[in-house]
């Protein structure tokens, strides 16, 4: 197993895990400078560590006021609805926090998707306004679905696919005028055909651009998809993309999602996927 991935028992013990990891990077962030840049991400694992941030000690030894709150990706629903990012965000920590409100920057979901995806990336431009040509978030968390997507980025989609094309002209913003270089993509509106539905995004490179990237993962149904990413780039699987250019990337994952089975399978399903013998004999 890789040395950037950590593997826990339970998703309990899991969050715990991460939680106190999140706890010291925070510290020795905010030891050398003002502020702590955090993208959140949707799903169940990433939930289950945002409902152990918000107990104790957590939610009274973290700093929360110097930390900043970003989205890495967003369904196109208002705020209130049940598949809103930030709403589970908000009913499993930041409601429990103390959270400065103007830190905490969501995607407007309710919005026409391209004008949402523009004024979210002219936000994180003024923000980010010394960071250089991409932003540097301190963490961007990341979950992986089965079919290998992370944050919106859903095989197939064109985020995905002009990334890998490196067609600049499709991923440069539209509004530059005449005599101006446009700048690339730092958030986008994602058109999922398959899904029939529209999402906001992160592109790669700002996921790429973080000092710290972290994947939350749990389940069983979640192995095939690591053990693909695990093998290297494969637009296939877009998580496999997520390459950070100088940060570092950790996997948090737990037992289920390395071996596939529940912890009480055998010798021989207990191996990780990829080592598993293909059959016996006589098979």
């Amino acid at each position: 197993m890789a040395n950037n991935v950590i593997v826990a028992d339970t998703p309990e013990a899991l969050a715990e895990r991460v939680a106190k990891d999140f706890a010291r990077l925070v510290s020795e962030s905010l030891s050398k400078q003002e502020r702590f840049s955090l993208a959140l991400a949707g799903g169940v694992t990433p939930k289950q560590f945002y409902e152990r941030l918000a107990k104790e000690p957590y939610k009274t030894s973290i700093p929360w006021a110097k930390l900043w709150f970003f989205w890495g990706d967003e369904r196109c629903v208002p705020k209130e609805h049940s598949d809103s990012n930030f709403r589970m965000a908000s009913e499993s920590l930041l409601q429990y926090v103390p959270v400065q409100p103007s830190h905490v920057i969501r995607m407007r979901g309710e919005d026409p998707p391209p004008l949402a995806a523009q004024d979210y990336e002219k936000f994180m431009r003024g923000f980010f306004r010394d960071s250089g040509f991409w932003p540097h978030f301190d963490l961007i968390l990341l979950g992986l679905g089965p079919d290998g997507h992370t944050a919106s980025l859903i095989p197939g989609s064109p985020a995905v696919s002009n990334h890998v094309s490196e067609h600049l002209e499709e991923r440069r913003q539209p509004e530059a005028g005449p005599g101006e270089v446009p700048q690339p993509r730092w958030v986008v509106h994602n058109v999922i055909r398959a899904l029939q539905t529209v999402r906001l995004t992160f592109t790669y490179p700002v996921i790429n651009q973080a000092k710290n990237i972290w994947f939350l993962v749990t389940g069983a149904k979640k192995s095939e998809a690591f053990a693909e990413v695990q093998k290297g780039p494969n637009p296939s699987w877009p998580a496999s993309l997520v390459q950070p250019a100088t940060g570092g990337l950790r996997w948090y994952v737990d037992k289920e999602v390395v071996y596939g089975r529940s912890q009480d399978s055998s010798a021989e399903e207990r191996a990780p996927l990829g080592q598993r013998p293909r059959g016996r004999p006589g098979q």
